[in-house]
């Protein structure tokens, strides 16, 4: 019985949040859409005074042989080296010219977004591509003009805080307001219904639009699969512990949830970042908006760490192998739009908004009727079986595993991840 009233007191208390969101959305006035040039923010001064400060940069020395603490000096000295001399500024450009940008004030949020018009007969489908942290809208390049070449209609916004959507002037954007923030969008650009797809942050506050507006997405499809730990991921790590291989069915599976004894212990490791930049993020990011070198050293790293096999203990190794996999160029490009629009220190605020305002919310984010498509990639952060993702997801249409690709799966696998979006807009 008491089981029963605290279950029924949560979902009471998630309905009046999502009432109190849609109310607060209803209250914001209507803005206008403007074009939106990136170049104005993106400027060759802004590049010469980052590679001015790399030049004189100060770096210590790391300590040889295998490397447990974080980014290496070689690293640090390897990007800035790139930047410097080898890096061409035209590469960021060349990433954000082929598509119509727009501005428009949503609440507290100065939203930019990319809107792309697709072929009439699919425009009653469009895609909201939603990326996370430490990303920017750099992340869909390849992606989109694949979409386009298919004839789907795509809005993709760049994350508040990353690169081009400003800092907003107040505290509480959440992943809860943001996905408040996105619907509005594209009520405002007039599509009633569409697709909802995401990694990371996107993954993240797109289970939350789906949970909020049932009516209006068609389908969500994520690529970071994080759900929640129900009774059927209960039920998996009983049998789990026992028959890993009759339960997991490939190595990310098997090397993140098993034996479940260690999985706390393998997200502290993984997930450090997560807890930091929940509680004392603002903290180092002054160092990421004042030096190229604080920005390479932190969110630099980050591409290819999580682009990288996660069974290297080496972190030098694991650098090696996923700047490989995610491309120099790609980092460079990604730490420009940082370093000229000073975001780097509020992107990390998202992790304290979501962590102390809408976990319990995304923990009881069950997606019941909607229709969902899960791809996995073996280098993501995270894994989760199919028959543990039945804990959050009560309708799964597509369910794929790839050879290869990590957590930016649009950089690394473009192909694979644009294959099962297509695939899965087209059977809804």
């Amino acid at each position: 019985g008491i089981i029963l009233w605290k279950k029924n007191k949560e979902k009471q208390a998630l309905l009046d949040k999502i009432d109190r969101l849609k109310k607060t959305a209803g209250s914001w006035p209507d803005s206008p859409i403007a074009d939106f040039d990136p170049t104005t923010v993106i400027t060759l001064d802004s590049f010469e005074e980052m590679k001015s400060r790399l030049r004189n940069r100060i770096v210590d020395r790391s300590l040889e042989g295998p490397n447990p603490y974080g980014a290496p000096s070689s690293f640090v000295d390897k990007v800035s080296d790139h930047l410097i001399d080898g890096f061409e500024f035209s590469t960021v450009i060349d990433k954000l010219s082929p598509f119509q940008h727009y501005k428009t004030v949503i609440g507290d949020v100065n939203l930019h977004f990319i809107h792309m018009v697709g072929a009439e007969e699919k425009r009653n489908r469009p895609i909201l591509l939603l990326h996370g942290w430490p990303s920017t809208i750099l992340e869909f390049h390849k992606s989109i003009p694949y979409l386009l070449d298919q004839g789907f209609t795509v809005v993709a916004p760049s994350l508040p805080c990353h690169g081009f959507t400003i800092p907003p002037t107040k505290p509480g954007v959440s992943p809860a307001v943001i996905a408040t923030v996105y619907a509005t969008l594209m009520r405002r650009l007039g599509y009633a219904n569409y697709v909802v797809h995401g990694g990371d942050w996107g993954a993240i506050i797109g289970r939350i639009l789906t949970m909020m507006y049932p009516d209006q997405v068609l389908g969500l499809h994520v690529t970071l699969n994080t759900v929640s730990m129900g009774p059927r991921f209960a039920l998996q790590s009983i049998v789990g512990f026992v028959f890993p291989r009759l339960v997991y069915k490939t190595k990310g599976e098997e090397g993140f949830l098993h034996p479940i004894s260690k999985l706390s212990e393998r997200q502290y490791k993984g997930m450090a970042y997560f807890h930091a930049q929940s509680v004392i993020g603002e903290f180092y990011g002054y160092g990421m908006n004042d030096s190229p070198t604080g920005l390479i050293g932190w969110i630099g790293a980050i591409f290819p760490l999580a682009s990288a096999e996660k069974a290297f203990e080496d972190v030098n190794e694991k650098l090696r192998i996923g700047l490989e996999n995610f491309g120099l160029d790609n980092v460079c490009a990604n730490l420009v739009v940082f370093w000229a629009t000073r975001t780097a220190q509020c992107s990390m605020r998202i992790y304290h908004e979501f962590y102390w305002k809408d976990m319990d919310m995304y923990k009881q984010a069950f997606i019941k009727e909607t229709p969902v498509a899960i791809s996995n990639f073996p280098n993501e952060i995270v894994h989760s079986t199919r028959f543990a993702s039945g804990d959050s997801y009560g309708n799964i249409k597509l369910f794929n595993y790839h050879d290869f690709g990590g957590h930016f799966s649009h950089i690394d696998n473009t192909e694979g991840v644009v294959t099962d979006l297509i695939s899965f807009v087209s059977g809804l």
